[in-house]
């Protein structure tokens, strides 16, 4: 059963165990080509971070040391992640410009597939950040991001070992065939996109949000 048009539902990361961002986002459309969702400028978000500020992108878990889940404002302009329904490994995010609303480019965030829950007053995603991801212009043109941290967290307990991230970046260069030949959802669908007033999703994270994590 798909979530509702116009529901907030909670986007979760997880790793080690431990939930590593949540966010609080609006269903746009829960169809047969997946999941949209969209988040506000300005959106609170929490991730993981040590007390000097550092985050997953600094290191691995166990060499971050104490973590805790701090907020934080979504910089920058209103996003719109979608899922694919077929169980694709990534996401893909609309960017739009905070001042005009126009779209802004793509954002290929390489992950596990999504696994949904709905526990009645709250709803959500649950997935697995793979590090590698792509950043798509709005004329098409690419560039991998955070390969670095690709390498570096291989063969770490709580990540991938080499045969893993192997896989990471054949999905990625999978990704990059779609965008190169401009087919979905890299041929300008969605990109007129205006929210709805009525897209608002709540300050603080509501009841629920820390339940175990969705793995079937």
């Amino acid at each position: 059963m798909g979530f509702a048009p116009g529901r907030a539902v909670v986007r979760r990361y997880w790793r080690g165990g431990r939930i590593s961002f949540v966010s609080s986002m609006v269903v746009v459309a829960d169809d047969d080509r997946g999941l949209r969702l969209w988040q506000p400028a300005g959106t609170t978000f929490w991730r993981l971070m040590t007390p000097d500020g550092r985050t997953h992108h600094d290191g691995t878990i166990d060499e971050l040391g104490p973590m805790e889940l701090t907020p934080q404002p979504w910089l920058g302009g209103p996003i719109m992640p979608f899922h694919p329904a077929d169980g694709s490994p990534w996401s893909v995010w609309w960017f739009f410009d905070e001042h005009t609303g126009d779209f802004a480019g793509w954002y290929v965030n390489l992950e596990d597939p999504f696994r949904r829950w709905d526990d009645g007053a709250l709803g959500g995603i649950d997935t697995a950040d793979h590090a590698l991801d792509i950043r798509v212009a709005p004329d098409g043109s690419w560039q991998w991001k955070d390969e670095d941290e690709l390498a570096d967290k291989t063969g770490h307990r709580d990540y991938w070992d080499a045969a893993g991230a192997a896989q990471i970046r054949h999905t990625g260069e999978a990704v990059v065939e779609l965008i190169e030949a401009g087919k979905f959802p890299f041929d300008g669908t969605w990109c007129d996109l205006r929210p709805s007033p009525s897209w608002q999703v709540p300050s603080d994270r509501p009841a629920g949000w820390d339940r175990p994590r969705q793995v079937g």
